[in-house]
Parts: structure tokens; C-alpha cells; sequence
């Protein structure tokens, strides 16, 4: 498979032009009220790069039209004075005359001279390459973090412990910006409760990225673009924002209060290009967590049970702060420097409550358990790009150089208190660790297109240099002193070395397009347990294809299949042979032995008017990597939760995707997605055999009271399934919100209930080897919140600013720290 597709890349590469004939495009163009709309400008745009072909201007009855166009595939762009610029969905023409659907334009409010757009994108979007999330084009989104707004995306599934799947699929890449965030799943999780919605544009789901994107993640990338600035002059935006979750313990009511803020802003003139952003957050919340255990010896045998219940207290203060410049030295050059940091200091507080049984359920002991967490978590990030024009053809290079610090620091007190049958005192024990952790990376990017007719050309190289230095030191109190714990403590060092080059190739004939790429990445890496002594190595080189289909059935259906290798290497943090403890009983463990897993994806999809998408996939995932839990010996009454390659999996499914206007003050878009998914191995001479086929639904309803007032109801339901050899039990979700613009369009005024009815929460087993295990968690997400934006300054220009990438994509998701 692998010569066959850099056979084809070549052969691609090779081809020789192509006769092509010629036909007219024409349509209508109108306002809210179906009423033409005269002097408008149409860009016919062409669909693989957004080039310019040619202009078209309606006459006074809102006709236009594009005479002699050649074959190929096209978009049109709408744009007039007092009206939002829109698209028109992609189209091929093939030899036949083409009559585009009616497009409606939207007024936009004006402001005393200055235009402030209020934008009438949908919350979701759809286009045969991704999903787009419009983030504030949703007003249940005000006080939501970026986590929520994955969980409540189309395909998108989060489960308790914050890891993220899509469509069934684990493995996911979460760009931001572009560029990875080099975190663990837990790691990754923390950063994005603790990011505002405010701070979000939009969000790209990618099912199956082409070969210019790093290999990494079995299931797609997901990539998370923060706000910049767009417009000539100096402006921006001011947001404050207030929530209190209501939650219920004990039988008591607790109001918890939470608080989001965000300042952009952005300074054009002349070559120079300012923009930045600011955004200090606070939050205090709570969580439960309940498990109820059956001690299981080698041969299932019940020895005995437990029950845990474990209240989570936490209090974050958290700051983002982005500060970046463009400057256009020329018609042909733009230099760009981005600085971006992350503040984070946290105070988790759990408590746990352990009740020991013997086989006949009768208490043997009592172990109470108080951690007291302070957490300081610290990024800092350095991005230097450039980008040439060679022409107005599209013909570009681009080279990106990034330097990534992150700086971790966990200081923790672990108090536990035993209790003896009858619930009396016996002892009490301490241990408190120090537990450092410093990544450094380095990373970059260089990517050539060249724009043909027909067609696009793209090749670039990548390489990126990681060193991952990671201490942790317990000690025990023993009376009036600590004593260094030197089986717990341990020092790790990691480095790793990646260097990776790719082609792609897209052309179109008559009806087809097709795009084939080949990427190659070679990895050599080396871990050092200091203490143990004890050093690994690493070294491979692998392949991955990819291969794009689509036929134009005819102007309304479009099919498309595709083919893609990926990768997901273990997390940083997932290597570290570290013990970080959760409570007495159980604690969490890397390991040095993990391997990479591969995956081969497959999709068909077919699309109808561009935005009513069917999907069929099917993946196959070797030596998948899962979170496990295991006894820490055949007797012991202590479990530890550890990541391994466990078992081959086997995953298909259907998506559909559908938009519908009920009239024009209703709109609705509903994903619903359809899965299989079969685990089969052998993991500690266990065998492994799961299999589960779960479907989930998300509904969004966008309701226009009236001009300037919308409001929505939003909600997911997601079935029970498999998730880390987990069998989830369902989970579901409504939130309920409005807004309104205020000050003529320059303030926007937001109220959302999230989860009125606190319905979700995150239940189910473990059943597997020497663990049986059913668990509840209950977090505070049912929350009332309340926003007031501010936009200052020219916000109508609406100039475009120049897509900014950046060379670290695949390092960043995979850094760790413990919790």
C-alpha cells in the first residue's frame, strides 16, 4: 500500500495537461426580504485555494453571471456595501451550463459612521473537508470554557476524566492556533476548562487531514483558533462575565462562584500589524466521585470489597496572555512574531472516604484520606514566521520557528487516618512530595504550494527537538522528622528527536478531483532513569499515505472517499514511570514501555446541496493505547491506573450531518453519529474481547426573536459505550440561552443556563482481568452565567489578517504533568 500510493504521488506529479470546455454560471442575489439587490460583487473563487477567477456585478433585478468558464471546481463570494460578506456553497462545473441557488445577504447595523458586522453565522457548519464551530455565534456559549465548547460539538465525545474522542475514536489531536499544546489527556483537559469560550473564534474538526499535517492522531485534529485582530485602526473587544453553578451535597444547595474575562485588541496601520489578547480567569467548584470495588484474584475469585467516595475541592486563578506583530515589508514578504504564556495556580483539595470488606461484606477497616495540592503550571511560548509570495498565483513558501517552555510544579501533603472495624482510631500517616517537571521544545517548518492549472502542488519539512526533564521526591514523616522515600522518588529524563518531509498533489479532471500525499517522519528517541539507572532507546522511520476521491454526481451530489495512515505517539507525561498518588488506595503510574499505535483510516461520504453530509468510515487501530487499571499485586487491596497497549481495535460507523431552516426565525442543525467499536488482545495474559455499538445525537435550535435578539436550545445525547476499556453508561445535556445587541451593535448582552435539570454525569464499569468496579462522578456543571462584550474602535472594515501557523503542532498535545 505504501509503495503503491508514492507510486501514484509520482505519477501525479507527472501528468501532463488536460483539454477542458467551457460553460456559464448565473444566479440571483437578494436581501432578507427576497428583494434583489443591485451593483453586488461576486467573486467566482476557485474551490481549492479561494483564488480569484473573475467578477461579476448584479444588474438591478440581482442577476449575474459568469460567461465561458473552463471545467473545474468553484466558489462564489458575495460581497455589498451595507450587507455581510457570504459564500455560496462549493459547485463543479462540467461542460453544463450552472445556475446557482437564490443567495440572501444580511444587513449590518451601523454605528455613527463606523459599520459593526453582527454576524449571522450558524453555530455550526459544514464543508466536505471539516466541521466549523462559530463560537459566538451561539449564546449558550457565554461563560462556557473551551472544553465545553468541544463537548457540545458535533462527533466530539469528553468523558469524566476530560480525555477526548471523536466519533467513537480515541486518539484526537488538539491544535491551538495551529499548533499543539504538547499536553497529556489530563493536561490537556485542565488547560481548556481553564480557557474562556470568549478567548475562541472557531473550531475545526477534521475527520481525516491531509499528509501537510503531522501523522499524530489516529481519529483527526481538532483545532482551536483563538480571536485576532482583523481591522485597519485600533480595536477590539472588552467581555466580563459572571457564573455561579448550583450544586447540590449533602442535601444542602451550594452556589459556586466562577468568573471570565477577556480583553482583544488589534492596531493596523500602514505595514504594521498589532494584536494581542488578555484573559484572567477565576474559578472555585466542586466534584464527586463515588466507586464501589470486588477484589478479584487471579482466578476471579472475590477476596473482598470497597467503597469509595471522594469529594473534590478546587479554587484556580488562571491568565492567557497573546501579544503578536505582522509586518508587510512588501507586496511579497510578511515577517511575524507571536508571544503567548500560560499562568496557571491551582488548589485541589480531595478527600476520601475508603471502607475495606471482607468476601462476606463485613467492614475490616476505615481509611480517610485529606490531599492538599498546590498546583503551578507555567507556558511560555516564542513563534518567529515568515511567509514569500512569489506571484499573484498563489505561489507561496512559508517557514515557521517555535521555542516552547513549559514549567510544572505540584507540591502535595497526603494525610490519611485509619480506622479499625468498630470505626476507632489506630493510626495516622504522611507523606508529602515535590514534583517538578520541565519541557523544553524546539520546532521547525517550512511548506512550498504551488498553485497549477487545475491543480496545487505542496511539500514541506518539519523537525523538532524535545527534552522532557521530570523529578519527583516523597518523603514519609516518621515522628519529628521526614525521611526521604527512595522507592517512591525518582528522577526521568526524555529526549526525542523527529524529522519529517511531505508531497501533496491536487488536481481536478471533468468531474473528479483527486489529491494524493505521502509524508515521512523518522523518530529517535531515549529515556534515562536516573535513580534506576536503567535507559531505553528508540529509533523508526514510517510512511503514511493519503488519498482523496471525489465525483460531482451532478450540481447537488458530490461523492468522496478517502484514505489516511496515522500515528499517535504516547504522551510525555504517559512514559513517566512517576507514581503520582490520588488517595491511600490508588494511584497513577506511566510507563517507559508504551509503543506508538497505528491506525488505518477509511471514509465515504456523500454530500448533498454542500451541507447535508453522509459518512460511512471504518478504522483499524493496532496496539491501542488505553488507560488500565491493575491490583498492584495478586492480594493487594490497592489499584493503580497506568497506560498500555492493550488490545487491537476495530472501529466503524455512520455520521450524518443536517441543516434545516423551519422558517426564516428557526434554524436547527442535527449530527447524529452511529459506531461500533471492538477491542480484541491479550494484556497480562488477559484476554480481551469488548464490543459495544452506541450512537450519539447533538441538536442545535437558533431561534431571531427579533433584530439583534436570538436566543437558543442546545443539547447532546451520547449512549452507553466503550471508552478506555470502560463501558460508559449515557450521558446527556441541555443548555438554554439569548442575547441581544445593545449600543447599536457595539455591546452584546448574554444569559445561559447550562444544564438546568443537572442532568449529566459520568457513570459506569470496569470489568477486566483482577477489576470489577462501578464508579459515579458528579462535577458542577449545571450553571447560571451572564456576559456583557463591548466592541470598541472600527470593527467594520473586516480586513481579513493573515492565517498564522506555527511549526510545533504535533510536540505540543503530548507534555504531561501529574493529576
Amino acid at each position: 500500500m505504501i509503495k503503491l500510493s508514492f507510486l501514484l504521488v509520482m505519477i501525479l506529479i507527472n501528468l501532463p495537461g488536460y483539454s477542458q470546455t467551457v460553460a456559464g454560471i448565473k444566479g440571483i442575489v437578494a436581501d432578507e426580504q427576497d428583494k434583489p439587490i443591485a451593483a453586488s460583487t461576486i467573486s467566482l473563487l476557485n474551490a481549492n485555494d479561494s483564488s480569484v477567477v473573475k467578477f461579476a456585478i448584479s444588474d438591478k433585478s440581482g442577476r449575474y453571471e459568469f460567461p465561458d468558464i473552463k471545467n473545474g471546481a468553484y466558489l462564489l463570494m458575495f460581497t455589498s456595501v451595507g450587507y455581510e460578506k457570504t459564500y455560496a456553497p462549493a459547485f463543479n462545473l462540467n461542460g453544463k451550463d450552472h445556475e446557482v441557488m437564490p443567495v440572501k445577504l444580511y444587513m449590518v447595523s451601523k454605528d455613527l459612521g463606523a459599520v459593526t458586522v453582527t454576524a449571522k453565522k450558524p453555530f455550526v457548519e459544514t464543508k466536505l473537508d471539516k466541521t466549523v464551530i462559530n463560537v459566538d455565534a451561539s449564546p449558550t456559549n457565554a461563560g462556557a470554557t473551551a472544553l465545553d465548547i468541544l463537548e457540545k460539538s458535533p462527533g466530539i465525545m469528553v468523558n469524566n476524566d476530560g480525555d477526548i474522542s471523536l466519533r467513537g475514536k480515541q486518539g484526537v489531536i488538539v491544535l491551538i492556533d495551529g499548533k499543539q499544546t504538547f499536553l497529556s489527556s489530563s493536561e490537556l483537559a485542565n488547560l481548556l476548562r481553564n480557557t474562556p469560550a470568549s478567548a475562541l473564534d472557531l473550531v475545526e474538526i477534521m475527520t481525516n487531514p491531509s499528509s501537510k499535517f503531522d501523522a499524530a492522531g489516529n481519529s483527526g485534529i481538532i483545532n482551536i483558533k483563538t480571536k485576532k485582530g482583523k481591522n485597519n485602526g485600533f480595536n477590539g473587544s472588552i467581555m466580563i462575565g459572571a457564573t455561579t453553578s448550583i450544586y447540590q451535597l449533602d442535601g444542602k444547595t451550594l452556589f459556586i462562584p466562577k468568573s471570565q474575562n477577556s480583553f482583544n485588541f488589534n492596531y493596523k496601520k500602514n505595514k504594521f500589524n498589532f494584536f494581542g489578547n488578555y484573559n484572567p480567569n477565576f474559578f472555585k467548584g466542586r466534584n464527586t466521585l463515588r466507586f464501589e470495588g470486588t477484589f478479584l484474584n487471579a482466578d476471579r475469585e472475590v477476596f473482598g470489597y470497597s467503597t469509595t467516595a471522594t469529594a473534590f475541592r478546587f479554587k484556580n486563578n488562571n491568565h492567557t496572555l497573546k501579544l503578536g506583530m505582522d509586518w508587510y515589508a512588501n507586496n511579497k514578504n510578511v515577517f511575524g512574531i507571536v508571544l503567548s504564556g500560560f499562568h496557571f495556580e491551582g488548589l485541589p483539595a480531595p478527600s476520601t472516604i475508603a471502607n475495606l470488606y471482607d468476601e462476606n461484606y463485613v467492614l475490616q477497616s476505615r481509611l480517610v484520606s485529606n490531599t492538599i495540592n498546590n498546583v503551578s503550571f507555567r507556558n511560555g511560548t516564542l513563534n518567529l514566521n515568515w511567509k514569500h509570495n512569489f506571484d499573484s498565483t498563489g505561489k507561496e513558501l512559508t517557514a515557521d520557528f517555535d521555542w516552547v517552555k513549559y514549567d510544572n510544579t505540584t507540591n502535595m501533603l497526603l494525610t490519611t487516618n485509619y480506622f479499625n472495624s468498630q470505626l476507632q482510631p489506630t493510626s495516622t500517616t504522611f507523606l508529602r512530595g515535590t514534583l517538578p517537571a520541565e519541557i523544553d521544545i524546539y520546532t521547525f517548518r517550512s511548506d512550498y504550494v504551488k498553485p497549477f492549472k487545475g491543480g496545487r502542488f505542496e511539500a514541506g519539512v518539519k523537525t523538532s527537538y524535545v527534552a522532557n526533564n521530570n523529578l519527583v521526591d516523597y518523603e514519609v514523616s516518621n515522628g519529628n522528622k521526614w525521611d526521604r522515600d527512595s522507592v517512591r522518588s525518582n528522577h526521568f529524563i526524555y529526549k526525542e528527536y523527529i524529522n519529517a518531509g511531505y508531497v501533496n498533489y491536487n488536481f481536478q479532471l471533468s468531474k473528479w478531483t483527486f489529491q494524493a500525499g505521502l509524508r515521512g517522519e523518522h523518530t529517535y528517541a531515549n529515556g534515562n532513569q536516573v535513580v534506576s539507572k536503567s535507559t531505553f532507546k528508540r529509533d523508526t522511520f514510517n510512511l503514511f499515505p493519503t488519498l482523496f476521491v471525489s465525483f460531482a454526481l451532478n450540481d447537488q451530489h458530490t461523492l468522496t472517499t478517502s484514505y489516511g495512515r496515522r500515528i499517535t505517539r504516547p504522551n510525555y507525561q504517559d512514559l513517566n514511570p512517576f507514581i503520582f498518588f490520588l488517595d491511600t488506595l490508588s494511584y497513577r503510574k506511566g510507563n517507559v514501555f508504551l509503543r506508538p499505535q497505528y491506525t488505518n483510516n477509511f471514509e465515504l461520504s456523500h454530500a448533498f446541496k454542500g451541507k447535508f453530509i453522509t459518512t460511512l468510515n471504518y478504522n483499524v487501530t493496532d496496539d491501542v493505547i488505553s488507560q488500565i487499571l491493575k491490583p498492584e499485586s495478586e492480594t493487594s487491596k490497592i489499584r493503580f491506573l497506568t497506560v498500555d497497549n492493550v488490545a487491537r481495535s476495530r472501529n466503524f460507523g455512520l455520521a450524518i450531518t443536517a441543516p434545516f431552516t423551519i422558517n426564516k426565525w428557526w434554524n436547527t442543525n442535527i449530527f447524529t453519529n452511529i459506531f461500533n467499536n471492538h477491542y480484541t488482545g491479550t494484556f497480562d495474559t488477559v484476554n480481551i474481547d469488548m464490543a459495544f455499538t452506541s450512537f450519539m445525537v447533538n441538536l442545535t435550535n437558533s431561534f431571531t426573536i427579533s433584530k439583534g435578539f436570538t436566543a437558543e436550545l442546545s443539547g447532546f445525547y451520547r449512549h452507553k459505550g466503550i471508552s478506555n476499556l470502560s463501558i460508559m453508561d449515557p450521558v446527556y445535556q441541555m443548555s438554554i440561552g439569548a442575547q441581544k445587541q445593545v449600543m447599536d451593535g457595539r455591546g452584546t448582552i448574554r444569559l445561559n443556563v447550562r444544564d438546568p435539570f443537572a442532568w449529566q454525569q459520568f457513570s459506569g464499569e470496569n470489568n477486566y482481568g483482577q477489576i470489577k468496579n462501578t464508579f459515579s462522578f458528579r462535577p458542577d456543571i449545571r450553571q447560571v452565567t451572564a456576559t456583557f462584550t463591548w466592541r470598541f474602535g472600527n470593527n467594520g472594515q473586516n480586513n481579513q489578517p493573515r492565517r498564522r501557523t506555527n511549526s510545533s503542532q504535533e510536540e505540543q498535545n503530548r507534555v504531561g504533568q501529574s493529576g
